[in-house]
């Protein structure tokens, strides 16, 4: 149970790594930095979705001096598990008038960082004001502000809507809506050639009483020449009765217009993006960067129908494969010119031969063997051919229910996305957003990889001066991170 836990743990940290793509930190110390550790990560961790400072009811209730009606303990028992409290008290909800509390999964470092923050949290004065949502529409393609378009501002309490708003740009693209209550999450949209732009649901944080908004838009085109992908990956384990698979992709738009696709796959759904998966591949899972309606299945796999707008767009899938007491072959064709592609196959078997790819050794990532193969420049076509062998006798297999914790890696908040010509919302590829969001995963994924250091120094599986050094190397850089995330 131990080799099959940390094999998902590996997983979860390889797929954040990606996601992650390339971040750089200048390790610099300042211990000042941690203070505002609890903060952060009360919002990151989406409690500001339920829960105001000061400022009123919300979806829950108001946590203006919840330190002096919980100790510090049973702050961080509800923040771990919710669903204990309910336990022992015998009551769901605890408070009259709200709903229960949902699971977090949030860890118990960072459960105590939000607590010791909720105890400490001082309520400005004029907390009960509203706030404004300003902002400017921003042509991306031609590098001008966009007068004269409408936007809507729509408001919801939890998942219901409870009214809209709208306005026109100014001459300079500025739009602005004041005076909006706290108890409210706020999405704005704006329609751009064709192509209806918006925002994730937004809140105002505790102590934010502006959010400003430079919402960038792009000129259409129905050609894919700039679409390529950077880096390609597939992790694969075995699971009982197949396989696991996992497929990462991080596409660029090298281009500045939005991609809308020229292909009609269904109705006049136009395919952005092309995905190949073997024909009897199943538990399909979208993990990130793209949805269930966007999609439109193929006789090679499926297609996404989300425009691409100029950037990054890290794309994350999953599926399973039964595979026949004596084996079987998962195919993969190429679909975009790739630079990097990495295919990692858990060591539980050697009987596995790979065509397409170089490679083949074995590499230890945290204490757990892969082989691996890589290719580079691979071009629109590219055929990879993975042939398992007697997969009956693999041992340490893990259970496909595991794959959900792939979800963890890549949860957090979407601030800008896109919708296109009948096409669903996906995340904006702005830069400065995207290594925003990678900065907060990157947080997360670094406390947790310092509580299982504690773990494993404490069973013994780590010497102790390697354990500090690793531990400091953690630590700084989290303090790195936490540093440049309040800029």
């Amino acid at each position: 149970m131990q080799a099959r836990n940390s094999l998902l743990i590996l997983l979860v940290s390889f797929i954040a790594q990606f996601l992650i793509a390339g971040t750089h930190t200048s390790y610099a110390q300042n211990p000042h930095d941690m203070d505002t550790m609890g903060e952060d990560l009360f919002i990151e961790n989406r409690c500001v979705r339920c829960h105001t400072i000061g400022r009123g009811r919300f979806v829950g209730p108001d946590l203006s001096g919840v330190g002096d009606r919980y100790t510090r303990e049973e702050l961080v028992k509800w923040i771990e598990n919710p669903q204990a409290v309910y336990q022992a008290t015998g009551k769901m909800p605890v408070n009259e008038g709200y709903p229960p509390m949902p699971p977090t999964d949030i860890h118990p470092m960072a459960a105590q960082a939000i607590a010791d923050y909720l105890r400490a949290v001082k309520v400005a004065p004029d907390s009960r004001k509203g706030g404004t949502i300003t902002g400017k529409v921003l042509d991306k393609t031609n590098d001008r502000a966009v007068p004269g378009v409408k936007i809507t501002l729509t408001s919801y309490m939890g998942d219901k809507e409870t009214g809209r708003a709208d306005a026109d740009t100014s001459k300079d693209g500025a739009f602005a809506f004041a005076s909006l209550p706290w108890d409210r999450s706020y999405m704005v949209t704006v329609e751009y050639e064709g192509a209806e732009y918006s925002t994730d649901k937004m809140v105002f944080n505790p102590g934010e009483d502006v959010k400003t908004l430079d919402l960038p838009v792009y000129e259409p085109t129905d050609s894919g020449v700039n679409i390529s992908i950077s880096e390609g990956h597939m992790i694969i384990q075995a699971v009982e009765n197949g396989l696991s698979i996992a497929d990462l992709s991080s596409f660029e738009n090298k281009g500045d217009r939005m991609y809308v696709g020229s292909v009609d796959v269904a109705g006049g759904r136009k395919e952005t993006l092309r995905f190949s998966v073997p024909p009897d591949a199943a538990n399909l899972n979208f993990i990130h960067g793209i949805t269930p309606e966007s999609i439109v299945r193929t006789e090679t796999g499926f297609s996404d129908t989300e425009s691409v707008m100029p950037g990054p767009k890290r794309v994350v899938f999953a599926y399973t494969m039964p595979l026949d007491p004596g084996g079987g072959t998962i195919e993969k064709t190429i679909e975009y010119p790739t630079q990097n592609f990495l295919l990692l196959v858990s060591k539980t078997n050697e009987q596995v031969s790979v065509e397409g790819l170089a490679g083949g050794d074995v590499v230890k990532i945290e204490n757990e063997d892969f082989m691996k193969w890589s290719g580079e420049s691979l071009a629109p076509g590219h055929r990879i051919s993975i042939k398992f062998v007697n997969p009956a006798a693999w041992k340490g297999y893990i259970k496909w229910a595991g794959i959900t914790i792939l979800i963890l890696a890549v949860g957090g908040g979407i601030l800008y996305s896109s919708l296109a010509k009948g096409g669903r919302s996906g995340p904006a590829p702005e830069r400065m957003e995207s290594n925003r969001e990678d900065l907060m995963r990157r947080r997360t994924a670094l406390i947790k990889e310092i509580a299982a250091l504690d773990d494993r120094f404490e069973a013994g599986g780590i010497d102790e001066a390697g354990y500090k050094k690793l531990r400091e190397n953690k630590k700084t850089e989290l303090i790195e991170v936490t540093r440049r995330l309040r800029f």
